[in-house]
């Protein structure tokens, strides 16, 4: 989200030389570790849910073959290892700060987790109207060029994502869960779905929708109210088409061009295609697995950089559009089953979560469990845990979501301790 909301000129974040890329990790750690010093809680002597969990013992197999990466890395191509030890830090950066952030989030009480989301949602906000300005309106705001520049309907249609914001699909999801919270949500919630249509992004509408369907279902599913489930997805659907009929009146050549993308793609045959489409992101992805070294395709080509390899360029490239291209590369075809895995779990996890248990508690694993599923399947079209925008906190969500057992834990012993309290007793 650096460039949407111009963090990228903000001195502390910015930093000559090699390690610029992880410069995120560093300040994460450093956090994390300042956290630990100055803030001196008491120790509960209860016991908390400490366990490894499924999730966490995919982390460590990925830790695992990052390692043996880097040994192989450096046997096959030493004395040449200019930037692979930078490289093996900025790849094992998204799994130690897996464990940093779910450390940091057990020990937060879950109210202030919400607030700092919501924090996280108006930073997003913010920056989906200066998106919505920029790329819609054609307010000159960001002075990055633009990804993709074209004529329709006699004016100039934008594409960039270097400025888009980076926590839309996460918006939506937590407006939905906690919008009778915040008096604000639906406004929120309204510029952020403006901002998901005018990145002219098919897949982003359709994973939206998705998010939205979902959140009705299972909140009807739990509460036992399925039936009310058509009735509030036909109002939502109501409100949705008037905004696209309003969005269409202000902005006839956006959604005008929008449509036409829409079209093009339902179409059984089209003879143009759009360079970044499905189909191409999957040739180029078969492309890029048949380049990697036959004896490496089971746990992946480690930490090489351009200077051992050649392939790391396209690959980088590639990953860009589809991030299930980097984890081949980087950890595998038995990454790729890992990673696979740890998002099944923790769904799976979210969503028992969500059904056994009420509260806010219920409401973090809900919410968590909409953005898991979103960038699960986001990650066949963009970049997602692997953006060049941090990868060190690529997979904070997962952290959350393996860390709301102790968190829900330990906000049930402080509520039977305030239960039991004089204070509570003498009302």
């Amino acid at each position: 989200m650096s460039n949407s909301i111009f963090f990228e000129n903000v001195k502390p974040f910015q930093m000559p030389g090699s390690l610029q890329n992880i410069l995120i990790f560093i300040w994460l750690f450093l956090l994390w570790l300042l956290s630990k010093i100055v803030i001196k809680q008491k120790v509960d002597k209860r016991p908390y849910h400490n366990k490894l969990n499924a999730t966490d013992l995919c982390i460590i197999a990925l830790l695992i073959i990052s390692i043996i990466g880097l040994i192989r890395t450096v046997n096959s191509h030493y004395p040449l290892i200019e930037g692979v030890i930078q490289e093996f830090f900025l790849e094992t950066s998204l799994l130690f700060a897996y464990f940093i952030i779910k450390d940091w989030f057990s020990s937060v009480k879950p109210e202030v987790i919400v607030e700092f989301l919501y924090a996280i949602v108006v930073i997003n906000t913010l920056s989906a109207i200066l998106f919505l300005l920029h790329q819609g309106l054609h307010f000159n705001i960001y002075t990055v060029e633009e990804y993709l520049s074209e004529s329709f309907d006699g004016q100039e249609i934008t594409r960039s994502f270097w400025f888009m914001p980076q926590f839309l699909f996460f918006s939506v999801a937590f407006l939905l869960v906690f919008r009778k919270k915040y008096s604000f949500s639906i406004v929120l919630l309204i510029a952020n779905l403006s901002a998901i249509i005018i990145t002219y992004t098919i897949s982003a509408i359709i994973i939206t929708m998705l998010i939205i369907i979902l959140y009705f279902v299972l909140t009807g599913l739990k509460n036992g109210r399925l039936g009310s489930t058509i009735g509030n997805l036909l109002k939502y659907a109501i409100m949705a088409i008037a905004g696209f009929l309003l969005m269409w009146k202000l902005l006839p050549a956006n959604i005008n061009y929008l449509i036409s993308r829409v079209s093009e793609h339902t179409e059984s045959e089209y003879t143009i295609k759009e360079p970044n489409d499905m189909e191409v992101r999957l040739i180029n992805t078969k492309l890029m697995i048949s380049k990697i070294d036959r004896d490496k395709i089971l746990l992946g080509m480690g930490p090489v950089t351009e200077n051992q390899s050649p392939k790391v360029t396209d690959m980088k490239a590639n990953t860009a559009d589809t991030a299930w291209s980097g984890v081949i590369f980087y950890w595998g075809f038995i990454g790729l089953s890992i990673f696979f895995m740890i998002f099944l779990f923790s769904s799976i996890q979210a969503f028992n979560f969500f059904l056994k248990f009420d509260g806010i508690t219920s409401d973090l694993a809900l919410m968590l469990l909409l953005f898991i599923i979103s960038q699960f399947i986001d990650s066949f079209d963009s970049w997602t845990f692997l953006s060049a925008h941090g990868v060190a906190v690529g997979l904070w969500y997962l952290a959350l979501m393996t860390a709301l057992p102790k968190i829900h834990q330990r906000n049930q012993i402080v509520e039977v301790k305030n239960t039991l309290s004089p204070a509570y007793s003498t009302r």
